[in-house]
């Protein structure tokens, strides 16, 4: 009988893996080679001693093909700051049924040479931008609205973010996850006296839900208290 038990115990344990590897999803996966479909990249604002701004595909300057890259050129205008809100939109993302902000976590790679990061995620309603506002997250903290930047390096680094951290994502506006389209705004801030150009590369953007450790562990200890109760009946 403990053998039949324990054999019963390893499925239970098998099948628990499998139940939280299928419901890790991946709502977001981008490598630019190229821009997947129903995607789109835009400059959504500049501010300061920007001049001039783009975002787009950089053809071979990503890890293994292509990149998101963003530039932006300043002038000597004497504000001292300058930055390019630089806007990638899905309006058709599905699989983001968690309400929990610490199930989702977005992961990239970016390099840069000069700047920070302030990175915000805006939800709405429904697919095609439908239904309205939802609420953000932004790195920044409501006030002051500026700070607490990523660091970003001349060589390629990796990031994993998890949303539901509030070292991180200090401001949240009321962020629905569910919803059918998602816009992430990575401002890009210029560091340096004016005039300069620096470039912004990410690659490898990602947005995946994956279940806390605490989800898979009641879910396996309930399929052992099953087990467990129908071999006393039998």
């Amino acid at each position: 009988m403990r053998r039949f038990v324990f054999c019963n115990c390893l499925t239970a344990l098998t099948l628990v893996g499998l139940a939280t590897a299928s419901y890790g999803v991946t709502i977001v996966s981008e490598n630019f080679d190229p821009l997947s479909g129903g995607a789109a990249l835009q400059v959504g604002y500049t501010f300061g001693d920007t001049a001039s701004s783009s975002t787009g595909i950089g053809v071979g300057a990503g890890l293994t093909g292509d990149s998101w890259q963003t530039v932006n050129t300043t002038a000597a205008n004497g504000n001292g700051f300058s930055g390019v809100g630089a806007q990638y939109q899905n309006g058709a993302i599905t699989g983001n049924t968690s309400s929990n902000l610490s199930d989702y976590t977005l992961s990239f790679d970016a390099k840069a040479d000069g700047g920070s990061l302030n990175i915000q995620i805006e939800t709405f309603a429904l697919p095609g931008f439908g239904g309205g506002v939802t609420g953000k997250l932004n790195t920044a903290p409501d006030n002051p609205g500026f700070g607490n930047d990523q660091l970003l390096n001349n060589t390629y680094t990796h990031y994993d973010l998890n949303l539901g951290d509030t070292a991180i994502f200090m401001a949240d506006s009321g962020i629905d996850m569910s919803g059918g389209t998602i816009q992430i705004t990575f401002q890009f801030n210029g560091t340096g006296a004016a005039p300069f150009t620096q470039a912004l590369n990410v690659d490898n953007l990602k947005l995946t839900m994956i279940p806390e450790p605490m989800t898979a562990s009641l879910f396996c200890t309930g399929m052992l208290a099953l087990i467990v109760q129908r071999r006393r009946k039998s």
